[in-house]
Formats: C-alpha cells, structure tokens, sequence
C-alpha cells in the first residue's frame, strides 16, 4: 500500500473489529494506530485517541456483517483497479492459474467482481456493499470501488492478503490488455 492509500481491519469478536486509523502510512503502523469499531453500528469503542476511523470502516463493516467467516479485510488503492473498473461492470476476472488463489477452479464459480460507485458519503458505499453480498451469498472474497481500489477479505489476515494479491494480479493482467 503506497503512502496512506489503503486500510486493514481484523474482526475481534462477533460484536467488533479494529480498523487502522484514517491518514496513516501503513508502513508505520502500530497497535495504537488501530480503532475497535462496533459491528452494529459503527461507533467507535476504543483506541485511537483523536483520530478517526479509516473512511471505508463502512465498507469493512458490511463485509463482516454479511460474510460470517471473514476475519480480515484490506483495501489498497492501485493503478490496475482504477483502470479495471473504467468501462466494466463488473469486472470480469481472466481465467489464468493465479484465479485459484480466489479458490476458483473450472466448476462455473463466478469470476467477476462487482464494482461500486465511488463517491463522498462512503457510508452509502458501505450500504451498497451489504445490500449486495446480502443479495450474493457466495461471492468472489473481494471487490473494487470505481476508480478507487480492492477490497479483500479472508478468514485470516493471510488469507485475505493471498485473495487482494491474487486479484491485483488478475487486474494486471487486465490492465496491460489481457
């Protein structure tokens, strides 16, 4: 993740997850840079100090609300997803070996990954996001918002770095005209 360009979250308990804080590199994060947010309704429960929340904690929090085993979400800003979600909705992943990476094979398992609009109220975002994977009870464990960037998740945090990096692949490769 260049700079501040991206957030990392890890669910606590069924009732909450940390969240990193809003406007930091993540090359320098500590265990103070992270905020326990409610799952319920996003209040902030502790950590932090003065800072706030990253602004897609919305986004990090529809994913736990609706997908029971993720335990880890990270969202980077990449040159690839903003050129992957120009034009396309969704954005329909090439079918090459790194897909498996997503735990696709060649069974029908979809391989496209929705794309949401991107704007200021990112609360809205959130909602658009849960409505959606209320909707999809089985999605790809990822998603971009336009011209903005991934989200991917896991049951672990290795996991959802193996499913972002997978994806920042296959956008690549979309990317160079693949």
């Amino acid at each position: 993740m260049r700079a501040t360009a991206g957030n990392l979250s890890a669910r606590a308990d069924d009732q909450s997850f940390w969240v990193t804080a809003s406007g930091l590199c993540k090359g320098e994060l500590n265990t103070d840079d992270f905020l326990r947010i409610a799952l319920a309704d996003g209040r902030v429960l502790e950590g932090g100090g003065d800072r706030k929340p990253s602004a897609e904690t919305a986004i990090h929090r529809a994913i736990y609300n609706t997908q029971g085993s993720a335990a880890a979400c990270l969202h980077g800003h990449s040159v690839e997803a903003v050129l992957a979600s120009r034009g396309r909705d969704p954005v329909v992943l090439p079918r090459v070996e790194m897909i498996k990476a997503l735990g696709v094979w060649d069974d029908g398992t979809p391989t496209a990954l929705p794309v949401f609009a991107n704007h200021p109220d990112v609360a809205s975002i959130g909602q658009a996001v849960e409505t959606f994977l209320r909707d999809h009870p089985r999605p790809l464990p990822a998603l971009i918002v336009r011209d903005h960037g991934v989200t991917a998740w896991g049951q672990t945090i290795s996991e959802a770095l193996r499913h972002f990096e997978a994806v920042e692949f296959l956008l690549t490769l979309l990317a160079r005209g693949f």
